[in-house]
């Protein structure tokens, strides 16, 4: 029997089918693992934010303190200095410099307040959170307010749970590897057979597949598309019977005599 393009599209849609149905017995997996390393990477990048904020501010307040002390010891050698003065101007001079480091730690000493306050907002916004969590109301819960010991352990079993379901996938990767690379070689050796008006035919089924449609050729079964069972127009009957195709003007599918389906199925494997 010579092998038309629809001949060819129908097995190259019994093939890719196999191979989605080997491929399927990966659970999902890779989607999953996806999925939950971009939660970890997520994770990772509150938890490195965190404590770069927390080691920025213990160095900011780590300078300021330096500051404080650097200016107290500035402040008592001029007062030293002061108790030697030769004259009033010599004197100002002097309790000018101590004003100026005396408004220097105020300053300074305002600014840790600051850090503080904001560090105990921060506490008490995490602890807001804790209490939300145990009381599973978590749709009030910012991404601020979550406990920075509580994300540490959602990374922790993130992590865990993507070293599992890799080890699965790994497992499932080896074990129907064999078939997929065979099914694979049957799909591109098929593909190749493709020529001239067929291609035609071809492009628009991988536009339908690439759209989410498995089933892009189906039978005309009962006047309609069996696709979506849409009735196909009745000028249209005579086309399919004598072996043309139709194309679902409801789903886009590639509407086709059920006798196709039958003389691709006489035809020896490849």
């Amino acid at each position: 029997m010579k092998q038309t393009g629809l001949h060819l599209i129908i097995k190259l849609q019994q093939l890719d089918d196999d191979l989605s149905l080997v491929l399927s017995e990966q659970k999902g997996l890779p989607e999953e693992i996806t999925s939950l390393d971009e939660q970890v990477k997520s994770l990772l990048l509150q938890l490195d934010a965190r404590e770069k904020r927390r080691d920025d501010t213990l160095a900011k307040k780590t300078q300021l303190r330096a500051d404080i002390l650097a200016a107290q010891e500035k402040i008592k050698k001029y007062k030293d200095t002061q108790t030697k003065a030769r004259n009033n101007k010599e004197y100002d001079a002097l309790s000018k410099q101590i004003e100026y480091e005396e408004q220097e730690i105020k300053k300074s000493e305002s600014q840790i307040r600051s850090i503080e306050e904001a560090e105990e907002q921060i506490a008490q916004l995490e602890k807001k959170g804790k209490e939300l969590l145990a009381e599973n109301r978590y749709d009030e819960v910012t991404p601020d307010m979550v406990p920075t010991d509580i994300l540490k352990k959602r990374l922790s079993e993130a992590q865990a749970e993507v070293k599992t379901k890799r080890e699965e996938l790994d497992s499932i990767i080896k074990s129907t590897q064999a078939e997929v690379d065979d099914l694979v070689s049957k799909v591109e050796k098929h593909r190749a057979l493709f020529s001239g008006e067929s291609r035609v035919i071809l492009s628009k089924y991988d536009h339908l597949r690439k759209g989410g449609i498995s089933n892009v050729v189906v039978k005309f079964s009962r006047s309609a598309c069996s696709g979506c069972n849409t009735r196909v127009p009745a000028s249209r009957h005579a086309g399919i019977i004598q072996g043309n195709f139709y194309s679902c003007e409801s789903c886009g599918r590639i509407v086709v005599h059920e006798r196709l389906f039958e003389e691709v199925a006489l035809v020896p494997s490849e």
